[in-house]
């Protein structure tokens, strides 16, 4: 038995070559069409997958939050506004993981085509446009009953701001490969903080703000999200040792 070898010219290896690094590295366009592949297969039926009610009861606790805040009124409304509005953010992110945890969805979630990583990026897109959403129509009412002298959008800046801060601590936690922390650290640090900051210097901060120019807030607003959409990209396409496992089949 005797076994010929198929030589290759100088110019077919170059070919074979080039053929292999361009299939092997990963481009940046490519990562983008992993983004839109995810999304193609992540529908909101998919990505809440057994948490959907409490997806919906986060939503529910946050506008509760919200109507106990227009009806109780401050003199320190603004930094009130600040400090909850990534609520609804806050409340369905940690009832979706406990429910995960509680029915073992999450080892579900483990076994399918798309890693967890990836799919929990599109959930946080999800959470922060609902909060994003809730936020509008309460401070519609807000500013109808208590700061009509205030403009709006200068306050719905700043709640945006508060929306893409939270998210983004949230998201260097997780990039870090701390999932456990990300369910627990961020929402106590984040009210700590603001506890702390409302009870020694409330109405200094108040006037700060109320005197804050509309293009300053416009700014701060568009540089907090585009770092919010950094940390998610950054987040989407890393990889930590433990979440090779894949999430949606």
């Amino acid at each position: 038995f005797t076994m010929s070898i198929l030589k290759l010219s100088e110019a077919e290896k170059d070919f074979a070559i080039s053929e292999i690094v361009e299939k092997g590295v990963v481009k940046p366009g490519d990562k983008f069409k992993k983004m839109l592949e995810v999304r193609r297969a992540c529908s909101f039926h998919t990505l809440f997958f057994g948490v959907g009610d409490c997806f919906l009861l986060g939503f529910l606790i946050a506008a509760c939050i919200w109507l106990l805040l227009i009806q109780a009124g401050s003199q320190v409304i603004i930094c009130m506004v600040f400090a909850v509005s990534p609520f609804a953010y806050i409340a369905s992110y940690l009832l979706t993981s406990w429910k995960e945890h509680r029915l073992q969805l999450y080892d579900i979630k483990m076994t399918c085509r798309y890693t967890v990583r990836q799919v929990s990026a599109f959930r946080m897109i999800c959470f922060s446009g609902t909060n994003i959403f809730l936020n509008v129509l309460m401070l519609s009412l807000l500013m109808r009953f208590q700061l009509p002298a205030v403009a709006f959008w200068k306050i719905l800046g700043l709640s945006f701001v508060a929306i893409f801060l939270y998210g983004i601590i949230m998201l260097v936690f997780q990039i870090k490969g701390m999932p456990h922390l990300t369910t627990i650290l961020p929402p106590v640090l984040w009210g700590m903080i603001n506890a702390f900051v409302i009870a020694f210097y409330g109405e200094k901060l108040e006037t700060m703000l109320l005197n804050l120019a509309g293009s300053l807030v416009f700014t701060i607003t568009v540089i907090a999200f585009s770092g919010y959409l950094i940390a998610l990209f950054v987040f989407f396409i890393s990889k930590a040792r433990e979440e090779e496992s894949y999430a949606i089949s």
